[in-house]
């Protein structure tokens, strides 16, 4: 079997760190009570634990404002985050990625109802479970990062001037995943940036910035 190519390009994307990305939607746990729900965004939120059993994944989604514009509510992205951090994809989104190298990742149909949490909406959703997480960041390489106390975890510059460098030998050919030494950031090859760019999907607010490519 020939070597799998390594990736020549790939994205940063803003998904976990956008303003923009997070919408009114709240998710309906079976049998959760507030501590529950506390202690599981604690684990998952901007995906921060990948090992979640699915017998813990949502049974649905709601509009979580009762006066939510019907704009609004017909016109939500079809990639983005609902309350706790946890990632929503439409249906046409979640067909699409599942054309790609997802490798561990997971998808969860969740129907979307509306504030009463009885009323059906239309489309098909996905919560997706992020699950890949591969250290392909070189740090010394990247510029505009500044580490946290514990010195594990980096922070791209607020101001959007950084650099991230890294190194995709570990990603294989992946075509999303995490690195959790980078906080708040999803990354993508460039084929699924491409054809998530070419697909005319709703993505406005994944910000894709290029990644620094080195060899370490």
């Amino acid at each position: 079997m020939e070597a799998a190519v390594p990736h020549q390009k790939i994205w940063e994307s803003q998904l976990l760190s956008s303003p923009g990305n997070i919408k009114s939607l709240d998710f309906f746990f079976p049998g959760a009570d507030l501590k529950w729900r506390v202690a599981f965004q604690r684990r998952y939120a901007y995906g921060i634990e990948p090992e979640i059993n699915t017998d813990e994944y949502p049974a649905y989604i709601f509009f979580a404002l009762r006066d939510l514009s019907s704009k609004k509510k017909d016109n939500l992205p079809d990639l983005f985050m609902g309350h706790q951090g946890l990632v929503i994809v439409s249906g046409t989104m979640h067909d699409l990625l599942r054309t790609f190298n997802m490798g561990r990742t997971r998808f969860h149909e969740v129907p979307l109802y509306e504030y009463d949490q009885k009323t059906l909406r239309p489309r098909r959703w996905y919560f997706m479970h992020i699950r890949e997480d591969r250290r392909t960041l070189v740090a010394e390489e990247s510029t505009g990062l500044e580490p946290a106390r514990t010195g594990k975890v980096w922070f791209p510059s607020m101001a959007g001037d950084h650099e991230i460098a890294l190194d995709p030998e570990t990603a294989g050919e992946l075509d999303l995943w995490l690195d959790r030494s980078v906080s708040s950031r999803v990354f993508f090859s460039d084929r699924l940036k491409k054809a998530i760019k070419s697909s005319g999907l709703s993505t406005r607010w994944l910000g894709f910035r290029p990644c620094k490519i080195v060899t370490v």
